[in-house]
C-alpha cells in the first residue's frame, strides 16, 4: 500500500480487526506530509476517538502512537488542537467526522478515514471535492459493518485505476516471519469469550453480507421495505405538519417532519447537519412547510432544551430562542432509554417514510446500534455513539410523543397552527 501512496494513488483497505490498520495509517500520514507540503488530515468517527487512539493511545508494547513521528521532523505541536507542524511546513491534523465542517478552510491534500464504516457518510461527500480539486488523495481503512456506505464506496472504486483496493481477511494477512497475524487459535479464544459466528465473519473474515450486528431496528426497517412503506410520499396540504428535534449545538443536529393521516405517520422530511445554530434549522423547516402550503401542528424538543448556552449563537436556552422566533415548542417527557426504544418499535408498523427526503435518516436508523464490549463478547444496553445518534434520538422522541398524544389513529385530525 505504501507503494501505491508513493505513486499518488488513493487507498481503500477493507481489512480485519487487529491487522494494524491505524499503525499503517499513522505512517502513511507522515509519509504523505513529507512527500507533499500541505495539510494532511487524519479523521476518526468521533473527535474524542482521535485523541484517545492516536494522540494519547499506545501500541501493544506500551509505546505512544504519536511518538512514531520522529521528533527531528516536528517543528511545532499544538496539544489542544491536536495539530503538528513538520520542519518542511506540512501540517498534520487529527479530527473527527462528527464535526467535519470544522475543517472548512484547512484545504487538505490528504484525508485518512479510520474505520470508515462508522463515519458520518456526509463527511466524505463534503470533503472529497476538496481532495479532487487539490489533486490530493484519500486513504480509507475499515472493517465492514453490513452493506452501508463503506460497501457502496468499495463497489464504486474497486475497479477504479486511481485506487489501490485491498479486501483482506485473517487468512490473507501475515507477519514478517510468515505466520498469520490472527491465528485459528485466536479466533477459537474469541469464540470462547462469547463472540458470535456473525461477529467473527464480520470482524475477522471481513464479510459485507453480515447484517449490521447489534442494530436496534433491523427487523422493523426490513418490514417497512417489504410492505412498501419506504416510498415517495406526497405531503397533504390539508394536514398539519409536525416536527421533532434532537439539538446538539455545535455537534450534529437532527429533525424529522411528519404528518398523521389517521392510518400512518407519514415522515416526509429529515434535516441533519453539524455546526449550525438553531435559527438555521427553523428556517429550513419553515421553507419546507411553505412549499407544501400547510399549517404547523406540534413541535417537540428534547427534555434538556431548557439548558442554557451550549455552543449556540446566544446564551439563552434553546427553548427561549425558539419561542421568541414564534415556535411554540413542547418539551419531550424524559423517558428511560429502554422504554424509548420500545416506543419506537411500537410505532414502526404505523410509519411510512419518504425514501428521497429521508434517505440519510433511514440510513442513520439502520446504523444505530448497541455498543459492543469486546472484552466480554457481548453487546451493551447502551448505544454506540456514532454519527447516527442524533438522528435516532430525534426518532425516539417522535415515538415517545406519538404514543403519548396520538395513539388513537382513526380519522385525520385538523390542527390549529402554533404560529
Amino acid at each position: 500500500m505504501f507503494k501505491a501512496i508513493m505513486k499518488g494513488l488513493n487507498v481503500l483497505a477493507v481489512i480485519h480487526r487487529r491487522a494494524g490498520k491505524d499503525i499503517f495509517c499513522l505512517e502513511a500520514w507522515v509519509l504523505r506530509a513529507l512527500q507533499r507540503i500541505g495539510t494532511h488530515v487524519y479523521l476518526f468517527p468521533l473527535y474524542s476517538q482521535a485523541r484517545s487512539v492516536v494522540w494519547r493511545g499506545m501500541d501493544y508494547d506500551g509505546r505512544p502512537f504519536i511518538n512514531a513521528i520522529p521528533t527531528a521532523l516536528i517543528s511545532k505541536k499544538n496539544e489542544a488542537r491536536m495539530e503538528i507542524e513538520l520542519f518542511n511546513g506540512s501540517r498534520l491534523i487529527l479530527a473527527g467526522s462528527n464535526s467535519y465542517d470544522s475543517l472548512m478552510g484547512t484545504n487538505p491534500v490528504t484525508i485518512i478515514y479510520s474505520e470508515f464504516a462508522l463515519h458520518n457518510p456526509l463527511a466524505r461527500q463534503y470533503l472529497n471535492p476538496i481532495i479532487i480539486q487539490n489533486n490530493g488523495i484519500e486513504i480509507i481503512n475499515s472493517t465492514p459493518r453490513g452493506m452501508n456506505h463503506l460497501f457502496e464506496v468499495y463497489n464504486v472504486v474497486k475497479d477504479n485505476p486511481t485506487y489501490h483496493v485491498e479486501h483482506l481477511s485473517v487468512e490473507q494477512t501475515f507477519k514478517h516471519d510468515g505466520t498469520r497475524i490472527i491465528t485459528t487459535e485466536d479466533i477459537k479464544r474469541a469464540k470462547e469469550l462469547g463472540m458470535s459466528e456473525e461477529m467473527i465473519r464480520q470482524e475477522f473474515m471481513t464479510d459485507f453480507s453480515v447484517g449490521n450486528l447489534g442494530a436496534y431496528y433491523t427487523r422493523e426497517i426490513s418490514d417497512m421495505e417489504r410492505e412498501g412503506r419506504v416510498c415517495i410520499l406526497k405531503p397533504d396540504p390539508s394536514l398539519a405538519l409536525h416536527s421533532v428535534w434532537d439539538l446538539g449545538g455545535t455537534d450534529a443536529t437532527a429533525g424529522w417532519l411528519f404528518q398523521i393521516d389517521g392510518k400512518y405517520i407519514n415522515i416526509v422530511m429529515m434535516f441533519h447537519d453539524t455546526g449550525r445554530g438553531l435559527q438555521y434549522y427553523l428556517h429550513q423547516a419553515e421553507s419546507y412547510r411553505q412549499s407544501i402550503r400547510c399549517v404547523w401542528g406540534n413541535h417537540w424538543m428534547p427534555h434538556d432544551v431548557r439548558q442554557e448556552h451550549q455552543g449556540w449563537e446566544q446564551t439563552e436556552s434553546r427553548l427561549t430562542q425558539a419561542r421568541k422566533a414564534g415556535w411554540n415548542f413542547q418539551v419531550t417527557p424524559k423517558v428511560n432509554f429502554e422504554d424509548g426504544i420500545e416506543a419506537v418499535r411500537y410505532m414502526f408498523p404505523r410509519v411510512r417514510i419518504d425514501k428521497n427526503n429521508c434517505a440519510l435518516g433511514l440510513r442513520g436508523l439502520r446504523e444505530y446500534q448497541r455498543l459492543y464490549k469486546e472484552n466480554q463478547g457481548v453487546y451493551s444496553k447502551k448505544p454506540l455513539d456514532n454519527w447516527a445518534t442524533h438522528i435516532a434520538d430525534a426518532f425516539r422522541y417522535l415515538a415517545v410523543n406519538y404514543r403519548r398524544l396520538y395513539d388513537t389513529p382513526q380519522a385525520p385530525t385538523k390542527y390549529k397552527s402554533n404560529q
